[in-house]
C-alpha cells in the first residue's frame, strides 16, 4: 500500500508537534488510510486532490504518520502524527485546532497525548509561580496543602463566605477557593466579596498564609483580575474550559506582562464532555493537566477516582504526572484534587499521589459535624498523620475532629 506521509519517529526533530490518538472504527475499510486521512485533513491535504497540493507542498507543511499500531483483538489502533510547527503559533487554541479540530468530528477518535517540542514550550506561559513558588508563598515545603470549596457555594452574601473562610483558615486551610459556580452575581458582587473575605482573614492572621481564589470568570478577564487584585485578592480562579483556552492564555501572558505574579487556581468545569467517552473527545490526563498547565494554571483541579465524575483510577495518577513531571522551561503545576474528598480519603490520595497535591474539600470540611474549622483540622490531622508514618485510624485516637469525621463518612 502506497503510504508517502509516512515517516519514522526519529527523523521528524524539533519543528514538529506530535499527537496521539486512538481510532476505532468497524466502518472505515483501513485503519491506515483512515489515519492517513486524518493527517492530511489536519494539515495540507483533503480528502480528494486539490489544485496547488504539490508534492513540495506536501512535503513542507503536511503532517506526517510516524506511527500505526493495531489493537490485538479490536478493529482499533494507536496512531501517532507529526504535525509541523511552522503551520501554527505557539498559542493553544490553534495548537488545538491543528491536532483536535475537524478529527475529533469523526466517531471514534479520541486525543489522548501531544508532544510539545522545545520551540513550542518555550512560547508557552506555563504556571507564573507552580509548586515551588505556592510553597515558598506558604511556607509550607513539604507536605500537601489543605484545600477548602466554600460553602454554601451560591445564594450567600459575601460576609457568610467570608465567616465559612474564616472557619476553614483557622482550622488549618492553606487555600480557599470559591465555588465554580459564583462568579459575579448581585447578592455577592466579586469585588465585594474579595474585599470582606480578605479582610476576616487579616483579622484573624491569616491573610498571609491562606491563599483566597476568587472566581473571575466572566467577561474581560484582565478588567475583572486587576479589580480583584485592587480589592486584596491574594490568588484568583477561572473556569479555563468554560472561558476557553485562548481567553485563558491570554490572562496569564498579559498579567506575566504587568509583572502581576498571582497563583491561578483553574477549574475544569465542563470539561467531561471531552473526557467521559472512552472512544472520543480527548484523554483527561492531557485536557485536565497537562494542557491546563501549559496555559498557565498554578492548580488545575482534577476529579478523584471516587467514581462521581468518570475518572478512573489511572488516569487521576496520569493527571498527576502530567502537572509534575518535569518540562523544560515550564513550571510544576500543583494539582487539586476535589470532589467527594474527605478526612478518610486523605490517607488514600497521599499513597497515591505523593505530596504535592493539594487536597480540596467542600462538604468534607463545612459538612463536618463539629462545624467547618473541626473539618479543615481533620484533614490536615489526617496529612500530618500520613507525613508521620501513620494510618489515619491511629491518628483519630489523638484528635477528636478526625475521630468524628472517621465514624461520619469512613475510610476509603
Amino acid at each position: 500500500m502506497k503510504f508517502e506521509t509516512l515517516v519514522l519517529p526519529e527523523s521528524v526533530g524539533e519543528k514538529f508537534l506530535i499527537a496521539t490518538y486512538y481510532m476505532k472504527s468497524d466502518k472505515e475499510p483501513d485503519l491506515y488510510d483512515w489515519v492517513k486521512l486524518v493527517a492530511a485533513d489536519q494539515s495540507a491535504g483533503t480528502w480528494t486532490h486539490v489544485e496547488g497540493e504539490t508534492p513540495e507542498v506536501i512535503e513542507k507543511y503536511g503532517a506526517k504518520v510516524i506511527g500505526v499500531y493495531p489493537m490485538a483483538e479490536e478493529r482499533a489502533c494507536v496512531a501517532r502524527i507529526a504535525f509541523p510547527t511552522a503551520n501554527f503559533p505557539a498559542y493553544m487554541p490553534m495548537i488545538m485546532s491543528t491536532v483536535a479540530g475537524n478529527v475529533l468530528g469523526q466517531d471514534g477518535i479520541r486525543l489522548v497525548d501531544i508532544e510539545f517540542p522545545k520551540s513550542i514550550l518555550k512560547e508557552l506561559p506555563g504556571p507564573m509561580m507552580g509548586i515551588d513558588g505556592i510553597r515558598k508563598l506558604l511556607n509550607i515545603p513539604e507536605r500537601p496543602l489543605v484545600g477548602a470549596i466554600l460553602k454554601p457555594c451560591i445564594g450567600v452574601e459575601p460576609e457568610v463566605s467570608a465567616s465559612g473562610a474564616v472557619k476553614a483558615a483557622l482550622g488549618g486551610a492553606d487555600v480557599i477557593k470559591d465555588d465554580e459556580l459564583l462568579s459575579d452575581p448581585g447578592y455577592s458582587p466579586m469585588v465585594e466579596r474579595v474585599s470582606t473575605v480578605m479582610k476576616r482573614l487579616r483579622e484573624v492572621g491569616k491573610d498571609r498564609s491562606c491563599l483566597y481564589a476568587v472566581n473571575i470568570t466572566g467577561e474581560n478577564l484582565l478588567e475583572r483580575a486587576k479589580r480583584a487584585i485592587d480589592a486584596g485578592a491574594n490568588a484568583l480562579m477561572i473556569n479555563y474550559q468554560a472561558v476557553g483556552w485562548g481567553a485563558s492564555e491570554d490572562l496569564i501572558r498579559a498579567l506575566k506582562r504587568e509583572k502581576l505574579i498571582y497563583p491561578i487556581f483553574g477549574h475544569c468545569a465542563g470539561m467531561g464532555a471531552y473526557y467521559r467517552s472512552r472512544s472520543n473527545g480527548i484523554g483527561t490526563a492531557l485536557a485536565c493537566g497537562k494542557l491546563a498547565r501549559l496555559i498557565g494554571m498554578d492548580m488545575p483541579l482534577v476529579y478523584p477516582d471516587s467514581g462521581r465524575f468518570g475518572i478512573a483510577t489511572d488516569e487521576l495518577v496520569e493527571a498527576h504526572a502530567h502537572c509534575v513531571a518535569p518540562m523544560e522551561g515550564i513550571n510544576r503545576a500543583f494539582i487539586t484534587v476535589a470532589g467527594g474528598v474527605h478526612p478518610g480519603t486523605i490517607e488514600y490520595l497521599m499513597r497515591l499521589l505523593g505530596n504535592d497535591t493539594i487536597l480540596m474539600a467542600g462538604g468534607g470540611i463545612y459538612g463536618h459535624p463539629m462545624g467547618a474549622e473541626a473539618g479543615a483540622k481533620a484533614i490536615l490531622q489526617a496529612i500530618e498523620a500520613v507525613m508521620e508514618g501513620k494510618t489515619v485510624v491511629e491518628a483519630s485516637e489523638e484528635f477528636t475532629e478526625l475521630k468524628t469525621a472517621l465514624t461520619y463518612w469512613g475510610v476509603k
